[in-house]
């Protein structure tokens, strides 16, 4: 069972955070019975499946359960049976085997679970009276007696930062450490609630001799995932829906954090971090007042954010000055309506979290407030469009896109005028495949020929293009050590992280040409020029950038010595090895390719039969070649290749860190 077989996109993004993180270490979860309990049925469902998340990516045998309390008794029901993962255990029907088959898990007892996870009242809304919380907490008292006989590793209890009650203005509060409490003030009740659940659980643990963690999170969202009524899940809402209201800005700032990063935070706790601590965890630069939460909407959706903000309250409407009677329960806040009919907003809660503790242990969040909220909203307006972030590469993504395209049509001419046969790679040839056009994220855009249509090529280029591109090879520029072609555009600018440290080279926006080589015929020749390719190629690249050949995998020995000797070679003769080591087969047909120029060099070899013929495909309205055999070369490349990035990634594939179009920002092609 997959999870993607029934999860939508904005789902499976979250679910299979922890195991993208590489925070987890998968070890510590191999086997492990996981128990959850708690009221919180979709926190809980979304639980289960970043634990699942790891036997997808592989055998890692992590179960996942539920459990309810009935007469001092945990009974237990099966997660990941379908969508409504938590079911209860029917023991009348006697399906819960049945269902655990159909989830592909064994079940387990109560007392064999390695970790107990209480979703408690976890950025859940408090809607009973005194009453009603004493008789909870009893119960809660009830389920830690039943948990403190179960002898599992960990017992890790959800809160939320509530629990510190009215902060400060500017105090960010660490785990020890508490605000201000009005008993009579709003809020008050939460505060006073989740700190009886972690005493409770605290004085257990000390007491029965179980190990216990808490953490407390900023106050979560999510898509796919219903959130309380705080601040930013509001704003979204009314951002998606293009519904107007008013704002008061204040100074508070409120720690939120998105579903990817509690579940990941979930996981590290447990198997990273020591027991019987409190940790704080919030998002990814995702401490904001409400207007600067407004500010992020308006930036990404000015024609949906719809918003007024005022410097200072309004003045109250009549019925807000009403007291109310003593001894009644305190109802939801009431609506307001502000200038013109448009809703005013209460002021936010202003609870901001320290969170260095977790961090200092290692926990690096993934997920900031600007891009948890534009995921937010768009998943809240479900137009059926692909998801991507709109804001990339500072609103010119599109314009790159069209001058990469002017690049494909160029060369396209070339190829033609010359005889010489190419095909669109990489992920230019996945889109062309799977959105007939860009990837809507991507940022560049490449060929690939052989190795004798390559050199061709190179011969021809130069003077076919014009005179404001520059065909960048090592033999054309001084300090340029690429094993490939480069097409740049002068009097522009388009910088990686690494080319940007050598700006006396052309760093124009460029498009790569890429050579396909012949490999061995065998599977042994093929490891051995696999891995001499390899190693010249890390000579010359960390030669070039002054860096450690890092990793090495199944040859960690051999790389440690050449990185050793690395600058002891000139680089001449690292250039010479490298362009010997991809070429050596060339004058053999062995029927097998490798792709010794690119990224895709660990693949290994392909049968050259599938670049043997060339088949025209749409790509943004124009024809383009792609292999006869795309199928077979894109399984080669990326195994299931319909299958598309997770939502929260979906940013550009180069980390360029320059960028002037110069006179093409305004590029069009004609």
């Amino acid at each position: 069972m997959l999870l993607r077989d029934y999860l939508n996109e904005f789902e499976l993004d979250w679910a299979q955070a922890p195991v993208r993180s590489e925070l987890i270490p998968k070890a510590a979860l191999k086997g492990a019975k996981i128990l959850l309990i708690g009221e919180q049925e979709q926190l809980q469902r979304a639980i289960a499946w970043s634990f699942f998340a790891w036997n997808d990516s592989g055998r890692a045998g992590v179960r996942v359960q539920s459990a309810v309390l009935e007469n001092g008794v945990l009974k237990t029901g099966i997660a990941g049976a379908g969508r409504n993962v938590f079911e209860k255990t029917d023991a009348e029907s006697g399906n819960s085997e049945r269902k655990a088959e159909q989830a592909g898990q064994e079940m387990f007892r109560p007392e064999e679970a390695d970790y107990v996870i209480l979703t408690g009242f976890c950025c859940r809304e408090m809607n009973f009276d005194a009453v009603e919380a004493i008789s909870y907490l009893q119960r809660f008292r009830e389920l830690l007696e039943a948990v403190s006989l179960l002898q599992c590793r960990r017992v890790l209890l959800l809160s939320d930062g509530r629990v510190y009650g009215k902060l400060g203005p500017g105090f960010a509060a660490s785990e020890y450490e508490a605000g201000k409490t009005d008993p009579c003030g709003p809020g008050c009740e939460a505060q006073y609630f989740l700190q009886a659940m972690e005493s409770m659980l605290a004085a257990f643990a000390r007491e029965k001799g179980f190990a216990f963690q808490i953490l407390r999170t900023g106050m979560l969202y999510g898509a796919c995932i219903p959130a309380m009524e705080h601040m930013a899940a509001q704003l979204a809402r009314k951002t998606a829906f293009g519904e107007e209201f008013q704002l008061t800005l204040s100074q508070e700032k409120t720690s939120y954090i998105s579903i990817h990063d509690v579940l990941t935070a979930i996981q590290f706790v447990l198997t990273k971090c020591p027991e019987n601590k409190i940790f704080n965890v919030s998002g990814k630069a995702s401490n904001a007042s409400a207007g600067e939460i407004a500010i992020l909407l308006y930036q990404n959706f000015p024609e949906q954010c719809r918003v007024t903000m005022y410097s200072e309250v309004p003045e109250k409407q009549p019925d807000e000055a009403q007291p109310q009677k003593k001894g009644t329960r305190e109802q939801p806040e009431k609506r307001q309506a502000g200038k013109n009919g448009a809703e005013r907003l209460p002021e936010s809660s202003g609870i901001w979290l320290n969170t260095q503790l977790l961090e200092h242990y290692g926990f690096v969040p993934q997920v900031s407030l600007e891009d948890g909220l534009i995921i937010l909203v768009k998943s809240l307006q479900d137009t059926g469009e692909v998801f991507l972030f709109d804001n990339t590469y500072l609103g010119k993504l599109e314009k790159v896109q069209q001058i990469l395209l002017g690049y494909l049509l160029e060369i396209d001419r070339i190829c033609k005028k010359h005889h010489i046969k190419y095909f669109l790679a990489g992920g230019t040839l996945l889109g062309a495949i799977r959105h007939h056009g860009f990837i809507p994220w991507d940022d560049d855009a490449d060929v690939m020929m052989l190795r004798e249509d390559y050199d061709k090529f190179q011969q021809v280029v130069q003077s076919e293009l014009p005179g404001n591109i520059f065909m960048q090879i090592p033999e054309t520029e001084k300090g340029n050590y690429n094993p490939f072609t480069k097409l740049r555009i002068n009097n522009t600018m388009f910088a990686t992280e690494f080319t940007g440290h050598f700006m006396d080279m052309h760093n124009g926006i460029f498009f790569d040409v890429l050579s396909h080589d012949r490999t061995g015929r065998h599977k042994w020749s093929q490891k051995l020029h696999l891995m001499a390719t390899m190693l010249t190629r890390s000579v010359v690249f960390n030669k070039w950038g002054n860096t450690d050949i890092k990793g090495g995998g199944a040859h960690p020995v051999i790389c440690k010595i050449v990185d050793h000797v690395k600058y002891l070679i000139p680089m001449r003769v690292a250039l010479w090895a490298q362009n010997h080591a991809l070429t050596f087969f060339r004058k053999k047909d062995t029927g097998y390719l490798y792709d010794g120029m690119g990224r895709n060099l660990k693949r290994g070899a392909f049968p050259a039969e599938w670049l043997s013929e060339a088949v025209y495909v749409d790509f943004e309205g124009y024809q383009f070649p792609v292999p006869k055999e795309y199928d077979k070369y894109l399984t080669y490349l990326y195994g299931d290749y319909m299958q598309m990035i997770p939502v929260s990634q979906r940013r550009t594939s180069h980390s360029i860190v320059l960028m002037d179009l110069g006179e093409y920002s305004d590029y069009r092609i004609d």
